[in-house]
C-alpha cells in the first residue's frame, strides 16, 4: 500500500513538473506547424502568445479582486481563468457563428445551470442533504454529489432535446458543448474537496480524467456532430472542459472554504499550473490525438478566414531561408513578393490609392527611378527562374533594397519613441492617480508599520487590483476606441497591418507583455504610499540622513529592485521600438499591430536609401 501510494506521488509530481512543458510543445507545433487549421478552430498564433508567454507573465501578479467574502477577499486570476475563458470564447466564434448569438446563448444556459446547481452547495442547504444522505447511505457529500451530478445531467438533457428541434447546426452545437461541460463539472466536483485555509483541491490522477475525456468523447462524436467539420471537437474539447472544471471546480466548491482564515482566495490563483488553465489544454491535447488517430486531416474547417499578411521583412526572411535551403524558385517568388508587400505597405502607410500602373507597384510614389527598375528587373528573374544560387542570391539582395526603401518610406507614421514614452506616462498617470488614493486610504485605515500595511489582506488585494485594472484599461481602451487616452493626446493609435482596428484577442495578446511593469509600477506605488503614510508617525532608523521607520530598512531592497526592473524594462522597450522597422514593442511583434499617426502630408518627400555601399544590389540583366 505504501508503494502504492508513493508511486502515486511521484507520478503526480513528474506529471505536474512535465505536462505544463507538453502542452506547451503541443499548442505551439500546432500553431506553426499547421497554422491555417489552427486559426480556423481558434489556436492561431495569437492564441499561443497569450496563454503561454503572457499567461507566465501574469501568473502570481495580476489578480481582478471581485469582492470580500467573510474574512476573505475572492479574485480571479488572469492567467489561470480570465486568458483560458477568453480563447475559449473567442474559439466559441468559429465553432458555432455568429458569436453574438451562440456565445449569448452558451453564457446565458450555463449562468442558469450554474445558478441552479450553486444552491445545491449553498451551507443553507445542508440540513436537508444530510438527511437525504443518510435515506440513501451515502452520507452528506455522497448526497451532495448525486444531486450535482442528476442536476447537470437532467440540464444538459432538457436543452439537448430543445436544440434536435432545430435544423441549423448552431443552436445542436451549443447543446452538445453544455453537454460536455456538465460531464466534466459533474466529474470534476466528485473529484474535488475544498480545505479552508489551503484552497480547492483535486488528486492525481483523478484530476486528469475529465479532460482527457472530454477530448476522446468530443472527437469520437465529431462526425455526428459536426458532419464534415471534425476538426471543431478541439475547441469543443478545451472550451468545455475550461468551463466544466471552473463550474465544478472553483464556482461549487467555493462556499467551503468560508469561513477561514484571512486571505486572498483566487479562482485560477495557481496561474498556469492551475487546473482551469491547464485542463482545457488537456483537453485540447486529447482531442487532437484521437482526431488524428481516426483519420482527420489538417484541412481549415469553419467560415473563411481573413487573409493575414506576412511583413515584408517577414517574407524576405522566407526567401532567404529558401535559398539556404536550395529551393530557389521558391525564394525568388518570397522575394519578388515582399517586394511588392513592400511597395503596398508604403502606399497603405502614406495614403496613397492603388497604382495606376498595376505592373509597376511603385506608380504614384515618390522613389527614385532605380527602384522602378530594379522591381521590374526582380519580377523578370522570378518569373524566368534560374538555378543559378549566385543569381538567386543577386536577386535577394535586391529585394532587400527594395523593402529598405519601403520600410522608409512608411516609418514617418509610425508613432516616434519620444511620442510613445509621453502616451504611456500619461496613462500610467491617469491609472495612478485613483490607485494612490486607495493606497493611502488603506494605509491610514491599517494598524501598524508599513510592513503591516503591505502585509494586509486588503493592501494586497489592491496591488493586485492596479495591476489587472491597468491592463484591463490598456487593452480595452484599444478593442473598443483604437487608442488610450495618452494614445489619444499624442494623436496616435493602434491599428492592424492593414490599418484596421484591432480585435480583443490582438487588443489582450499586444498588451500582456505590460504586465511586468504595470505590477512593478502598483507594488511601488503601494511601498511609496505606505512610506507616506506610515512614515513619519513609525519612527525608527535614519538611511542617507533622513529619519525613516526601522521597518522601511527592510523594504529599501524592494525599491531598489522596484526601481531597477522599470529602467531595465522601459529600456528593452526602447531598444525594440527603436531597432524594428516597424517601431514595434515585444506586444506589437505577437499581436500584429502598429502604432501609428495621422498620414503624413501627400507632397512630403520620401527619404529613399541610396543604391550604394556593401550589399547594394547592382541592376540585374
Amino acid at each position: 500500500m505504501n508503494d502504492f501510494v508513493l508511486g502515486i506521488d511521484i507520478g503526480s509530481v513528474l506529471f505536474g513538473v512535465g505536462i505544463p512543458g507538453l502542452l506547451w510543445a503541443l499548442l505551439y507545433l500546432l500553431a506553426w506547424e499547421h497554422p491555417t487549421f489552427a486559426e480556423s478552430v481558434g489556436f492561431g498564433r495569437a492564441t499561443f502568445w497569450l496563454l503561454v508567454p503572457g499567461g507566465l507573465l501574469a501568473s502570481y501578479t495580476a489578480i481582478v479582486p471581485i469582492a470580500p467574502v467573510s474574512t476573505a477577499w475572492i479574485g480571479v486570476d488572469l492567467a489561470g481563468a480570465i486568458f483560458p475563458l477568453v480563447i475559449g470564447v473567442v474559439a466559441l466564434g468559429r465553432y458555432a457563428p455568429p458569436l453574438a448569438r451562440s456565445g449569448a446563448a452558451f453564457l446565458g444556459l450555463l449562468a442558469v445551470e450554474a445558478g441552479a446547481l450553486f444552491l445545491v452547495v449553498l451551507p443553507a442547504s445542508a440540513p436537508a442533504i444530510a438527511r437525504l444522505g443518510r435515506v440513501l447511505v451515502v452520507g452528506a457529500a455522497g448526497a451532495e454529489v448525486l444531486l450535482v451530478a442528476l442536476g447537470a445531467a437532467v440540464f444538459a438533457g432538457a436543452v439537448g432535446l430543445v436544440a434536435l428541434r432545430s435544423e441549423a447546426p448552431g443552436p445542436r452545437r451549443v447543446a452538445f458543448l453544455l453537454a460536455i461541460v456538465s460531464a466534466v463539472l459533474a466529474l470534476t466536483f466528485a473529484g474535488s474537496a475544498a480545505v479552508r485555509n489551503v484552497g480547492i483541491v483535486e488528486s492525481f490522477p483523478f484530476y486528469i480524467v475529465p479532460p482527457i475525456g472530454a477530448g476522446v468523447v468530443a472527437a469520437e462524436l465529431a462526425p455526428r456532430v459536426f458532419r464534415g467539420e471534425e476538426g471543431f471537437a478541439i475547441p469543443c474539447a478545451f472550451l468545455g472542459t475550461t468551463f466544466g472544471v471552473l463550474l465544478g471546480a472553483d464556482l461549487l466548491r467555493q462556499p467551503g472554504l468560508y469561513p477561514g482564515e484571512p486571505g486572498l482566495y483566487t479562482i485560477g490563483g495557481a496561474g498556469v499550473l492551475d487546473l482551469v488553465y491547464l485542463s482545457g489544454l488537456l483537453a485540447l491535447g486529447s482531442a487532437l490525438l484521437t482526431y488524428r488517430l481516426l483519420g482527420g486531416a489538417w484541412t481549415p474547417v469553419g467560415p473563411p478566414l481573413p487573409v493575414r499578411r506576412l511583413s515584408p521583412m517577414a517574407r524576405l526572411r522566407q526567401g532567404y531561408r529558401f535559398g539556404t535551403e536550395g529551393r530557389l524558385a521558391e525564394s525568388l517568388a518570397a522575394s519578388a513578393e515582399a517586394a511588392r508587400e513592400a511597395a503596398a505597405q508604403a502606399r497603405l502607410l502614406v495614403g496613397r490609392e492603388d497604382p495606376a500602373e498595376p505592373e509597376n507597384p511603385w506608380s504614384g510614389i515618390a522613389v527614385p527611378g532605380w527602384v522602378v527598375s530594379d522591381q521590374a528587373n526582380l519580377e523578370s528573374v522570378a518569373k524566368a527562374g534560374t538555378t543559378d544560387g549566385r543569381e538567386g542570391f543577386r536577386a535577394w539582395l535586391m529585394a532587400r533594397w527594395l523593402v529598405l526603401v519601403g520600410a522608409s518610406i512608411g516609418r514617418p507614421r509610425y508613432a516616434s519613441v519620444g511620442d510613445r514614452i509621453v502616451a504611456f506616462a500619461l496613462d500610467l498617470a491617469l491609472l495612478g492617480g485613483p490607485a494612490a488614493t486607495i493606497f493611502i486610504a488603506l494605509a491610514r485605515g491599517t494598524s501598524g508599520g508599513v510592513l503591516a500595511v503591505l502585509g494586509s489582506v486588503s493592501f494586497n488585494a489592491a496591488i493586485y487590483g492596479f495591476v489587472a485594472v491597468a491592463f484591463l484599461y490598456f487593452a480595452l481602451s484599444e478593442f473598443l476606441v483604437g487608442t488610450t487616452v495618452g494614445k489619444w493626446a499624442r494623436g496616435l493609435w493602434v491599428s492592424d497591418r492593414d490599418l484596421r482596428p484591432v480585435g480583443g484577442l490582438a487588443a489582450l495578446v499586444r498588451n500582456v507583455s505590460l504586465l511586468p511593469a504595470l505590477t512593478l509600477e502598483g507594488l511601488g506605488g503601494a511601498i511609496g504610499a505606505a512610506v507616506l503614510v506610515k512614515g513619519a508617525a513609525a519612527g525608527g532608523g535614519t538611511v542617507l540622513g533622513l529619519g525613516l521607520p526601522s521597518d522601511l530598512l527592510e523594504t529599501a531592497g524592494i525599491v531598489g529592485i522596484v526601481a531597477l526592473g522599470l529602467g531595465l524594462l522601459g529600456s528593452m522597450a526602447v531598444l525594440a521600438i527603436g531597432l524594428t522597422s516597424e517601431r514595434q514593442r515585444m506586444g506589437d511583434l505577437w499581436a500584429g499591430t502598429w502604432v501609428v499617426r495621422e498620414p503624413i502630408p501627400e507632397d512630403r518627400p520620401a527619404t529613399v536609401p541610396p543604391p550604394s555601399g556593401e550589399g547594394a544590389a547592382p541592376p540585374s540583366a
